[in-house]
């Protein structure tokens, strides 16, 4: 059947430029419902780098692609996003010369990976205007490229910001650091690697990631090229390019057919390949031999040579988001190998549906839940609820938390409620401000990795168990602490409190 749009008659012609103008109005009144990033909660300034580099070529999974015959789990280069302290004076971000754009690029990459994910490949351009719409405009805050700190911030302040201007102050906190270079009392920096969960992305968490980094951490969030995220590409040393989609089961073929725990297996070890690869890297940095190349187009590399003998590499921890907190969890039952030389990790909603969790951890882990995660419970892989197997990993590590948020929602530690409130609020039905629950969740992950390096404990680590049995508890009310920004946290499990 043929729909015809027939005469346009003057009440025609009234309906849809009325309808028209109210679309018009609806797209260009979404700008108000955004907002920007807000300030690093730490006290110092945020570099950010985007970072390839050529790493030895491995096939992880010998799965191929139905639609090209190549390798699916083949691993050529790693790709992140560095967040780490830099010596500049902190800025507003009308005065910060270079800004890193919150969205990669190009967008519509990003767009046609969200719509192929979504079984509507056709309609990627719906996709990319809806991306470009809500997030053209947000920009990371910090200074791409930035020196890493140094002493600098020691002599310039606000007077060296008067005289010279954000120009000079980068060259004058440049020079320093190559003289600090030479003093071989300077500190060393501790490290972290993050990994994002499914659909997401390496910037999806660039407040809580440049936050931690702003307290004096350098942070790696891995772009993951498992197949887990909307889409990447891969760049060759040779210019050549390979664009990384959304991988479903169907569009996988093997020697042995794969099930849906086969390929969520295959993306953990990729992940965790790509975890122990950024340590590498990580190491090639402090070492400042040989010089890292960077691959990324367009992408400054002027700071990597001064991260050379800044780095803490016996000070490494793991962390992640969803599937990404399934992964580090993953990544921590080889910790303190050779490999994986990590010593602690920090798991937010750990994944429902991205494989049985490790059981094997014997360093300090922080698991931290939104309200949502705890509350909507699910049998988990024959084992039982999600919230009990969870808690019985975390009860068996000698020195484990586990805890949540109340209020909050499973996105609740990513950009997303930060840049479209509105819209989150809605999908997620918070009751937890946005940025209550980031500080929050931000101040208790610094909390954990400053344990990790002095044993003292801070804010809700210093609390002993409120609630033990979680969501499953009925018969009296749920004890809660106060957190340092005045949100309630439910603490489940601490050091001591299992049976072993």
């Amino acid at each position: 059947m043929v729909f015809r749009l027939g005469r346009l008659t003057p009440r025609r012609f009234l309906f849809f430029t009325s309808a028209g103008a109210l679309f018009f109005i609806f797209i260009f009144s979404l700008t108000p419902i955004t907002s920007p990033l807000p300030p690093y909660t730490g006290p110092h300034e945020v570099g950010i780098l985007d970072v390839e580099t050529q790493v030895q070529k491995r096939v992880i999974h010998d799965a191929t692609l139905k639609s090209t015959g190549g390798k699916a789990f083949e691993l050529n280069t790693l790709a992140i996003t560095l967040y780490y302290p830099s010596s500049l004076p902190l800025a507003s971000p009308s005065k910060r010369p270079w800004a890193r754009p919150w969205l990669p690029q190009p967008v519509s990459l990003i767009g046609e990976g969200y719509a192929r994910l979504a079984g509507v490949p056709r309609l990627s351009f719906v996709f990319t205007f809806a991306l470009w719409a809500l997030g053209s405009s947000t920009v990371i805050p910090g200074v791409v490229d930035a020196p890493i700190l140094s002493g600098a911030e020691k002599v310039l302040g606000e007077e060296g910001a008067a005289v010279g201007g954000f120009g000079k102050i980068m060259s004058a906190a440049e020079q320093e650091h190559q003289e600090l270079k030479r003093d071989e009392g300077f500190g060393t920096l501790p490290c972290m690697v993050f990994t994002h969960g499914m659909a997401g992305m390496s910037q999806s968490y660039a407040h809580y990631l440049g936050s931690i980094a702003s307290h004096g951490y350098v942070v790696a969030a891995v772009e993951h090229r498992d197949g887990s995220g909307p889409g990447t590409i891969i760049h060759y040393p040779d210019g050549k390019e390979r664009k990384v989609w959304h991988m479903k089961l169907e569009a996988l073929e093997s020697t042995s057919p794969m099930t849906d725990l086969d390929l969520k297996a295959a993306q953990l070890n990729f992940r965790e390949a790509e975890i122990s690869e950024t340590i590498k890297l990580f190491a090639q940095l402090n070492a400042g031999e040989p010089p890292v190349v960077n691959l990324k187009p367009h992408s400054l590399r002027n700071a990597l040579p001064g991260f050379q003998n800044r780095l803490n590499l016996s000070a490494v921890t793991v962390g992640g988001h969803s599937y990404g907190a399934t992964g580090a969890m993953q990544a921590l039952k080889s910790a303190g190998s050779k490999e994986m030389p990590v010593y602690g990790g920090i798991a937010l909603d750990p994944g429902k549906g991205s494989g049985p969790l490790n059981e094997d951890i014997d360093v300090p882990i922080l698991v931290m839940q939104s309200g949502e995660w705890t509350e909507k419970q699910t049998k988990f892989y024959g084992k039982g609820w999600h919230f009990n197997v969870v808690k019985k990993i975390v009860e068996s590590v000698r020195e484990g938390w586990f805890m949540t948020l109340s209020g909050s929602a499973h996105p609740s530690c990513t950009d997303a409620p930060l840049i479209v409130p509105w819209i989150m609020k809605m999908v997620t039905g918070t009751t937890l401000n946005s940025k209550v629950a980031l500080h929050e969740y931000i101040d208790t992950s610094v909390g954990f990795l400053e344990y990790l390096q002095t044993g003292q404990k801070k804010g809700v680590l210093e609390s002993g168990v409120t609630n033990a049995e979680g969501p499953f508890k009925h018969d009296d009310p749920r004890e809660k602490v106060q957190g340092p920004h005045g949100a309630d946290w439910e603490i489940h499990a601490v050091p001591g409190s299992g049976s072993t």
